[in-house]
């Protein structure tokens, strides 16, 4: 993975993931657990959607190495999704995770959280979209800018803002 709970803060602030008491906590320890499955999931997603099938799987299997012999081009890309703390992967795995935790399933069915004791979670789901949007401009320069990384394939998806009205 190249992001991990770290990036979530700010913006994408998942309550009870990042505070740490020194004390070992079975609920932090689930709740990271819980992120890292939607990090796994989405990451990839993400990849391929900005990457294309090919390049993503390239960029994949070099992160699974470890590694060990550096690839200059895949180095670098890793570093602009990382960089200053922030990522849009995060913005992105973010979204899905709110998105979903809005949804409860259980032995009866599924339901929403659209009672009025719950927050709208557009409030939040909106402004970490576009904040991703904004930034995947920048890896949209980036990748444009270099030669190496010819052959992507930019999901036009990925620079569209979202609004509350669905236009």
């Amino acid at each position: 993975m190249i992001i991990d709970g770290t990036y979530f803060k700010g913006t994408t602030s998942i309550d009870g993931l990042n505070v740490d008491t020194g004390a070992p906590s079975i609920t932090r320890t689930a709740m990271k657990d819980y992120l890292d499955s939607f990090i796994d999931t989405y990451e990839k997603e993400y990849l391929k959607l900005v990457l294309g099938r090919d390049m993503c799987r390239q960029f994949i299997n070099y992160l699974k190495a470890g590694g060990e012999d550096k690839i200059d081009k895949w180095e670098r890309l890793k570093e602009f999704l990382t960089r200053d703390g922030k990522s849009p992967i995060a913005n992105y795995v973010f979204f899905f995770f709110v998105r979903r935790n809005n949804v409860h399933v259980s032995d009866v069915g599924t339901t929403s959280s659209d009672d009025e004791d719950h927050a709208d979670p557009n409030v939040v789901l909106i402004p970490a979209w576009n904040e991703m949007v904004e930034m995947n401009h920048d890896l949209l320069d980036f990748l444009c800018g270099d030669d190496s990384y010819e052959g992507f394939s930019f999901d036009r998806s990925m620079l569209e803002e979202i609004n509350s009205f669905g236009l």
